[in-house]
């Protein structure tokens, strides 16, 4: 693997020579023909020059305008630490073998394409679709009619697809389960975290748009809708009925009650709780949540 393979993956300009490249490494440790990158190499100049003057190879943005060592690589691209997890994906890492596990519980009504792939202990019931590429790790639970974008990633012990908390009394005043039969469909490029929880729409189905990454230990509500490039961090939850539009991020541990809606490019810190809607490109922190400042 050279310089110039990574360069022509990423449609990218060398400053330097070309090189095998060895390995991966963090800014601060790269050597010769290892990889590295850095976002801001003004603010890491020292740790850049250094790198490259061990014979690293670094990802820079091309924004920069500057005479490089000659013992290194400077690859000028847009977004180095997009670049980056770009090079790792296609050269780095291993995906998982197409096919289902032995040990894997699938229905016989269930369609999964033949690139899939589903791991270890996981059970997919009646009716759940899983489309090409997409992965499926180990002890996931993927409830009735289910649907699984194409090259999306549900991460092992995730559960998909099982009622909603919504509760109902009849005459005599006891609690009643409502049912969900709406069940959950995933977009294309989509990540379900660990232990993350995305429950089954009352009626309609719950829904995760194009690109959105979830995190660890999330729980996502009967029937929320998640846009297009939304990202949720670990520990976040959802109530019922709440719209993530596209491009929001929701911070770790942050709270949105029933029925609200978080615009479009808004971002809700870390341990947030949302009482009322966030509008688009808004910044709000705090219990209740206020806003601070524009998303710019």
């Amino acid at each position: 693997m050279t310089v110039a393979r990574i360069a022509g993956l990423l449609g990218a300009e060398l400053r330097g020579p070309d090189a095998e490249v060895v390995g991966l490494a963090p800014l601060s440790e790269a050597g010769a023909g290892q990889l590295t990158f850095a976002n801001n190499p003004v603010k890491s100049a020292a740790e850049v020059d250094a790198a490259l003057e061990r014979g690293a190879v670094v990802l820079v943005p091309t924004s920069v305008d500057a005479a490089f060592p000659a013992a290194g690589t400077a690859v000028l691209v847009g977004n180095p630490r997009a670049a980056f997890a770009q090079v790792v994906a296609a050269l780095f890492t291993t995906a998982p073998a197409p096919g289902i596990d032995p040990t894997a519980i699938v229905h016989e009504t269930a369609i999964i394409h033949p690139t899939a792939s589903v791991g270890p202990y996981s059970v997919i019931r009646e009716g759940v679709v899983i489309d090409e590429g997409a992965e499926v790790r180990a002890h996931v639970v993927l409830h009735r009619n289910v649907r699984i974008g194409a090259h999306s990633l549900i991460k092992s012990h995730a559960v998909i697809g099982e009622e909603g908390f919504g509760i109902e009394t009849d005459h005599a005043g006891n609690n009643l389960r409502i049912p969900h039969v709406g069940s959950v469909r995933l977009g294309h490029h989509v990540e379900i975290g660990c232990f993350t929880t995305v429950c089954s729409g009352t009626i309609g189905p719950t829904l995760v748009g194009d690109y959105a990454k979830i995190d660890d230990h999330v729980h996502i509500s009967h029937n929320c809708r998640i846009g297009r490039n939304v990202i949720i961090t670990a520990c976040a939850e959802l109530s019922g009925s709440v719209v993530v539009e596209d491009h929001a991020w929701v911070g770790p541990n942050a709270s949105v009650i029933q029925g609200k809606v978080l615009g479009e490019r808004s971002l809700l810190g870390i341990g947030a709780v949302a009482v009322q809607s966030v509008p688009a490109n808004e910044v709000r922190i705090g219990n209740p949540a206020r806003r601070i400042r524009d998303n710019v």
